[in-house]
């Protein structure tokens, strides 16, 4: 006797069709509040880290600005199991609600209080909470929105609006801590999130209703994340795909380019340079991506990716000409990469589950980019800059290789 699993039930929507993406205003009012969040948030990464290390020892901020992670990690398979079992803007008001306390509170004691670790890391540390808890509900938002079929052009639209912040929270940042200092960082930063609690309570409405885990005790429902990854095979290929492919991309960006600008003698504005570069190019990327979307996106995605490797490998040529070209390379095919792959995960993984499933994805980045970033330092010590971002594009190519030609890939749209 023959066995079928029965289909996860999809979302349900809940009124009226929502209107095409492109006429879509609640959708791009909530990708234009995400981003000002966004440039906010880069804003007070540079004010942060900025003061942690003109005020602490090296290692104490160090401290300061990574300890968020570690709360972070420790909650996201929870923030899961909130995302799949909590209404989604409910969640998201009260994540962004408590990070506008934690800035405002930490800007009363930054001005009237002192100068101290303490506070830099108290604030590290709630926010870090606030992302576990969070971020897997945010990563359900856009499937409550809108047609999976446009699902490739609103996170085409939330990359490069996401990018463009980064790009200019990051300046917007360096001059408020230079003129103001710490605090009005924390205010300009808390302001964004009052616009985004704004826009989700009077504008967002979900239009498809996802299952809910209500009733399942807390720890069986995050078992049921992690099985429901083990008896699913295109699911399982790519989600361990996409956890994998930081090893390579991140330790290079975050060290790799600082290491070969350094051990060249060139001025450290050349940093700044190849990472404008690369964001620039990775915008462009997402609109080819958008343009371009059709079948087999996940299997385009990591082919996409095969060829980044060589650009990875540039990266360590002591030439400028030939690292600008590596990084444009990079942030191109990780541009087109990023939104096919998004779309299909958001596709592919069943939406009782989207979740908890995001948060394992996250996880994987949280887990393994600080673990893979000192054995790119300690390679580039021992065999030189350039023979390290050979290997690690080498280690990239092959990596996506294997995965563009599994066949749980290939199936996938």
């Amino acid at each position: 006797m023959t066995t079928t699993t029965a289909p996860a039930p999809g979302p349900v929507l809940i009124g009226d069709p929502p209107p095409p993406v492109s006429r879509d205003r609640m959708m791009q009012l909530w990708v234009a509040a995400s981003a000002t969040s966004l440039l906010g948030d880069a804003a007070f990464t540079i004010a942060l880290t900025w003061t942690a290390i003109h005020l602490l020892s090296p290692g104490l901020a160090g401290l300061v600005v990574a300890i968020e992670l570690i709360p972070q990690a420790l909650l996201m398979l929870v923030g899961g199991v909130i995302a799949d079992r909590l209404d989604t803007r409910k969640v998201l008001v009260a994540g962004q609600a408590a990070r506008t306390v934690v800035l405002l509170l930490g800007a009363f004691a930054w001005s009237y209080v002192g100068h101290s670790a303490a506070i830099l890391v108290a604030v590290a540390l709630s926010f870090g909470v606030v992302s576990g808890l969070t971020q897997p509900s945010a990563a359900t938002l856009s499937r409550q929105l809108v047609h999976g079929d446009d699902l490739g052009t609103v996170i085409g639209w939330s990359q490069i609006s996401g990018r463009m912040a980064q790009l200019l929270g990051a300046p917007v940042g360096a001059v408020v801590v230079a003129r103001a200092g710490l605090g009005p960082a924390m205010l300009l930063d808390a302001a964004t999130y009052v616009i985004v609690v704004a826009v989700l309570v009077l504008r967002i409405r979900p239009r498809f209703r996802l299952p809910r885990t209500v009733g399942e005790p807390w720890l069986a429902a995050m078992r049921g994340g992690l099985t429901y990854l083990a008896r699913t095979p295109s699911a399982r290929t790519l989600v361990i795909g996409l956890c994998s492919l930081n090893i390579f991309i991140s330790p290079v960006s975050g060290i790799g380019v600082a290491l070969r600008v350094s051990r060249s003698g060139w001025p450290a504005v050349w940093v700044g340079i190849v990472e404008v570069s690369f964001g620039i190019a990775a915008i462009a990327g997402s609109m080819l991506a958008i343009r371009w979307q059709g079948r087999r996106t996940a299997a385009r995605g990591f082919w996409g990716l095969v060829l980044q490797g060589a650009g990875l490998a540039a990266v360590g040529v002591p030439t400028r000409g030939v690292v600008i070209a590596g990084a444009v390379v990079v942030g191109l095919t990780a541009g087109m990469a990023s939104v096919w792959l998004s779309a299909a995960f958001q596709r592919t993984i069943a939406v009782s589950h989207l979740g908890r499933v995001s948060s394992v994805n996250r996880l994987g980045d949280l887990v393994l980019i600080p673990v893979m970033t000192p054995v790119f330092g300690m390679l580039a010590a021992g065999t030189g800059v350039l023979t390290s971002t050979i290997v690690f594009g080498v280690g990239m190519s092959i990596l996506c290789l294997w995965f563009a030609t599994r066949t749980a890939i290939t199936r996938l749209d």
